[in-house]
Parts: structure tokens; C-alpha cells; sequence
């Protein structure tokens, strides 16, 4: 609304997106349907007066003028027919336009003013700056990561969890979960849902959380709103376990360097089912591959010059032997998986050990 002589009189913006069949459309029909959306939106206001039309191009008003048209030309003006319009050219493009609408009921010297406060305002996003978090060297605290992976060949999805304690970075906890008919998103929230069951017997104390599924991350720290139905109910879940650790922090990552949860969550998604990890040389290959360590910086520039000192670890003391069996022994139980789902390739080798029974 803007005041004019003590009369409050409306104006009015709209649009709308073009079909995709009307992309192609020439510039005099694309005013057209400008001027039938006009139309539509502000019909009581307009029924049954005489319109003042403000265009760029004069051939409106030989379309409402004319009569035996046919084709697309004839439909528009069978539609602009029953309005009674005044065609007036514009020769300055839409700048011209809205300067004259607003001269025409403003006074001449507060043209200026009156555009600047009938133009829309777009309110700017504003961007929400997170901290990383950061770990003492020495401070005792609890890190979880989570992932979360599914395909639709395989109409099923499968998310893990890790807890590490810090400082010594040791693996209290591990574990895989497989369900059917999830999305990837929802296997990231059933992820995040799986660390807080792995934390539900431990001290309440400070959480970091990791994950590489930004949307996830993003709206657990309430940077986004969640708006997709299937994703609700699982997002107001976790809320609900995350008030339990009032003293929390969440960190995005790239999966570089979550590599441990989706290393667990890939597994359970290639032999549909879950796993817990118990042994002893399981958590020890968990801990060979951490990368979290790198991302969780100290607070103070002392606690930089210690920590730098020493990447890893001190129990690595084979570092290179270590990683190169570990990564050998990874890669061969990678391979016995991918041949162990292909048929021929398991009769083969029924054949070469002798077992033919059952063979055709």
C-alpha cells in the first residue's frame, strides 16, 4: 500500500515461472501471460474498469485491436477481449515503466524516493559462521563419527557408528546396521541415531560429532530447516537423544576423512547385514586408518607445537610395515567379497578344489 493525498492505494508485484513449453515463446506472448497473471491475482480490484497497460512493444495493442486472428494469436485475443485496456509504449525498457507508474501518483520530486520504497526487498541469507571445534591435548572427552550409504539396486541402505576416546584416540565402541527401503539420507540419520545407542552406557561428559553428510550436519546444528517428511521424524529422534549431551559440537568432514564409518557402512552394505566390532586387531586396524585426529585442533599455540610433534599414535611403532600389511590384508577380503557375490566365479572355484557336486 502507499499513501497518496491521504488515500492508501495498492500495488501489486507478481510473476510466475514459465512452463516449459512457454520457454520458446516470443517476447509479445510472454507479455501476454504477464498481463493474464496481472489479471487473475488482482481480478476484483479490476473487473469492470478501464486499465492503463504500460508495454515495451506496440504490437499489444494491434493484438487487442485486431479481430479474425487465428492460431495462439487468436486465443490471446479471445482471453483479452472481455477487458477494456489502454495500450500505452514504453520506449526505456521496465525502468521507464516503473517510473512512470509511480510518477502517476507521486509528485514529480519524490519519483526518486517513492521507487526506492515500492521495489521488493529481498531479505539477504544470512550466513552462520560455525567454529570448528577444538580438543585440549590432554582433555579427556568422547568423538563419534557416522555414516550412512544405500543403493537403489539393492533397495536397502546401511549406516555405522564409531566411538573414540580421547586423548589416547582408542576405539570404545563399533558397530554396522543394515535396513531396507532407506534413502541415503535417512541411513546418515539412522547413523547419527546408532552413535547416541552406542553411547547411551557411557559418561556425560563433552560429544564431538562427526559426519561428512553436510544436510544432516547442518540441520542437527539448526543452520536449515528439515522439511522433508521421511526425514522428520528421524531428524525430532535425534534432537530427543542429543538433549541428553548438553555439552556437544558437531563438525562436518570431507569422507576422506571419515573413512573408518564408511569403511564399516560400506561392508555391511555389500553383505546386507550388520556387524559389531570386538576383537582386538579389528579396533586396531580402526585405529591405523583414523584421520579425525588431523581435523581436531588444540586451543592454545602450545598444545600446536606438542601435537605436531607426533602425528599418530605412539603405539605405531611400524608405521610403514603396518600399513602396507593392513592395507594388503584389507584389499584381499575386498576382492573374496566382489567374488564371493558372482556365481560363476564360486563355482570355479568349487570346480578347482574338487567339489563338482551339484555342478552342471
Amino acid at each position: 500500500m502507499q499513501d497518496h493525498d491521504g488515500v492508501y492505494q495498492p500495488v501489486t508485484f507478481t510473476s510466475r515461472t514459465l512452463k516449459p513449453n512457454e520457454i520458446n515463446y516470443g517476447v509479445v506472448d510472454k507479455e501476454v501471460l504477464a498481463l493474464l497473471r496481472i489479471l487473475d491475482v488482482c481480478y476484483t480490484q479490476l473487473v469492470t474498469r478501464s486499465i492503463k497497460l504500460l508495454t515495451r512493444h506496440s504490437t499489444l495493442a494491434w493484438l487487442v485491436n485486431s479481430s479474425g486472428l487465428q492460431g495462439q494469436l487468436g486465443r490471446w485475443a479471445a482471453l483479452l477481449s472481455g477487458w477494456t485496456l489502454e495500450i500505452v509504449k514504453c520506449t526505456k525498457g521496465e525502468d521507464e515503466i516503473l517510473g512512470v507508474v509511480a510518477a502517476s501518483i507521486t509528485p514529480r520530486e519524490e519519483v526518486d524516493a517513492i521507487l526506492t520504497s515500492i521495489a521488493p526487498r529481498k531479505q539477504p541469507r544470512q550466513a552462520i559462521t560455525m567454529l570448528p571445534p577444538t580438543a585440549e591435548l590432554d582433555e579427556k572427552l568422547l568423538v563419534v563419527s557416522c555414516d550412512g550409504s544405500a543403493r537403489v539396486k539393492r533397495s536397502g541402505g546401511a549406516f555405522s557408528a564409531v566411538v573414540w576416546s580421547l586423548p589416547e584416540w582408542t576405539v570404545i565402541s563399533a558397530a554396522s546396521k543394515y535396513k531396507t527401503d532407506l534413502t541415503v539420507n535417512e541411513a546418515e540419520y539412522h547413523g547419527m541415531l546408532l552413535c547416541f545407542d552406542l553411547l547411551s552406557n557411557l559418561d556425560r561428559g563433552r560429544l564431538i560429532v562427526c559426519g561428512d553428510s553436510n544436510l544432516v550436519i547442518r540441520q542437527m546444528r539448526g543452520e536449515i530447516e528439515c522439511k522433508a517428511p521421511s526425514l522428520k521424524l528421524l531428524h525430532q529422534k535425534a534432537m530427543e537423544r542429543l538433549r541428553f549431551w548438553p555439552d556437544h559440537a558437531f563438525l562436518h568432514v570431507k569422507r576422506d576423512w571419515n573413512q573408518i564409518a564408511d569403511r564399516l557402512a560400506g561392508a555391511a552394505l555389500q553383505r546386507e547385514y550388520g556387524a559389531v566390532v570386538v576383537s582386538d586387531v579389528e579396533r586396531e586396524d580402526l585405529a591405523t586408518l583414523n584421520r579425525l585426529d588431523e581435523l581436531l585442533v588444540p586451543r592454545t599455540r602450545a598444545a600446536v607445537v606438542k601435537i605436531a610433534a607426533v602425528a599418530r599414535p605412539r603405539r605405531r611403532l611400524n608405521h610403514e610395515v603396518l600399513q602396507e600389511t593392513l592395507v594388503q590384508r584389507l584389499r584381499m577380503e575386498r576382492i573374496a567379497q566382489a567374488q564371493d557375490e558372482e556365481k560363476w566365479i564360486v563355482n570355479l572355484k568349487k570346480f578347482i578344489l574338487g567339489d563338482v557336486q551339484g555342478l552342471t
